[in-house]
């Protein structure tokens, strides 16, 4: 449980989302905040007052000059999302006149207007909080909003009609009041965006820091995987892909190295051929282009094996092996499962360097006998090409698969190929999405076995 709320923590997403969030409700307390201030509701309210001024003079009048029996029905049908009323006995102790909010009021030439004048008004704002209590205690509609004006005015019975006005936010009213909105809001989003700048860039840039040190060849050189979780999880694909890096590189070295090698001894044994006047035959040279012609060849589909250029056939995988088997010039015993086929998507010509390679691989250095056998492993099939050889050392059953590095020491071509079989059937078996490895037998000899799982089948 706490690994998980670690992981949800550490993530990049979660934390913008929360900074948001808690910028989000900042903004809205200290919105609200504003809108307890003299200064703001000075401004705000008694352009709500005018605009409410005819309703509330009509809202009297038809009050004293109605029926007592409808009474009801005019409050309810006056009152709205952002206005509340109620008539009560008396004026509460806490509202005040104010001649600039009474003077809006009487602005109008509206007989309905002018029978306010004379008459006793009171005001008083209120907050959010001092608002739902007030409407609670008089039992009257609650409002959601942040604050409004309660207007008190005196009926001619003695009583106190009370409405509650939210605040006019109303865009052309009063330019002061549009440029604090809208300075407020630069203000916020400005932080906001520094703050999420702050939580995503600082880590960034340590990993950009981090990647700027790393230098390809050496891998004990890694970015540090610290931070968010993505960037954690991109730190991990970048050591990752340096590591690939490293080791394509090395073996590209290797083989530069073992061309020139190899090269150089064919000139060698070319050289040393030479008679007295300086030259020889091609029959006396031909062993030795033909060796280095093979070493060219298998370089050239080691580097291209991981990435065929054929397009993709459909295979059928017991009768690709059976008609491989069939044309292979070595005696094999072929074993296939019972039931349907297994197809999949592959280059043939690819997949079958990668047998014929393992084939002769297990030829070479195999005791004689051959078996290709197909097995249903799950859903999937395993290869397995088999031989009663010696076998290998544990430490070399992963080893053998790197370039130019056999069972045994020398690349000589009466004892072995050029070290590169292994290595591509590996590739070719990766890029078709399957897995290649070795394994000793219990009964002796080696099994080269090829895994394609379920997911390839189509």
């Amino acid at each position: 449980m706490k690994g998980w709320l670690a992981g949800i923590w550490s993530s990049l997403i979660f934390r913008i989302t929360a900074l948001t969030l808690v910028a989000l409700k900042l903004m809205f307390a200290c919105f609200v905040m504003i809108l307890q201030t003299p200064l703001l509701s000075g401004a705000l309210y008694p352009t709500a007052l005018s605009d409410n001024a005819e309703s509330i003079a009509e809202l009297v009048w038809l009050i004293e000059n109605s029926p007592e029996g409808i009474e009801p029905f005019i409050l309810s049908a006056y009152e709205g999302s952002f206005r509340a009323v109620i008539i009560g006995d008396d004026f509460d102790e806490r509202l005040k006149p104010r001649d600039k909010l009474r003077s809006r009021l009487t602005h109008d030439d509206h007989q309905a207007a002018l029978s306010l004048v004379g008459r006793d008004v009171r005001f008083q704002t209120l907050g959010i909080l001092s608002l739902k209590s007030r409407l609670r205690q008089e039992g009257a509609r609650p409002m959601r909003v942040f604050s409004a004006l309660q207007v008190a005015v005196q009926l001619r019975d003695g009583r106190v009609l009370n409405v509650w006005l939210a605040p006019a936010l109303t865009l052309g009213r009063n330019p002061a009041i549009l440029i604090l909105i809208a300075s407020f809001t630069f203000l916020f989003s400005s932080a906001l965006a520094l703050a999420i700048a702050l939580v995503t860039l600082r880590p960034i840039r340590r990993l950009e820091r981090d990647a700027a040190r790393v230098e390809l060849g050496d891998s004990r050189a890694a970015i540090s995987e610290t931070g968010p979780t993505e960037l954690r999880r991109l730190s991990a694909a970048l050591n990752r892909m340096q590591k690939r890096l490293t080791r394509l590189m090395r073996e590209r070295e290797q083989m530069v190295a073992a061309i020139a090698h190899d090269v150089r001894t064919g000139l060698t044994r070319i050289r040393l051929r030479m008679d007295e006047r300086g030259e020889v035959s091609a029959q006396e040279i031909e062993s030795d282009v033909a060796q280095m012609e093979t070493l060219i060849t298998d370089m050239l589909a080691y580097a291209r094996a991981e990435n065929p250029a054929t397009q993709h056939e459909l295979i059928r995988l017991h009768a690709f092996v059976t008609t491989l088997s069939e044309h292979t010039p070595h005696a094999i015993e072929l074993s296939l499962p019972m039931g349907e086929d297994f197809v999949i998507a592959g280059d043939p010509v690819a997949l079958r360097r990668l047998f014929e390679n393992l084939i002769e691989n297990a030829r070479r250095y195999g005791g004689g006998r051959i078996a290709v056998r197909v097995l249903t492993a799950g859903d999937g099939r395993e290869i397995r090409i088999e031989d009663d050889g010696p076998g290998l050392p544990a430490d070399q059953l992963e080893a053998v698969f790197q370039p130019f590095l056999r069972g045994e020491a020398s690349r000589n071509r009466a004892t072995g190929g050029t070290g590169l079989g292994l290595g591509i059937a590996k590739s070719i078996a990766r890029a078709h999405g399957a897995t290649l490895r070795l394994e000793n037998r219990p009964e002796g000899g080696l099994a080269a076995i090829v895994r394609f799982p379920a997911h390839l089948r189509t």
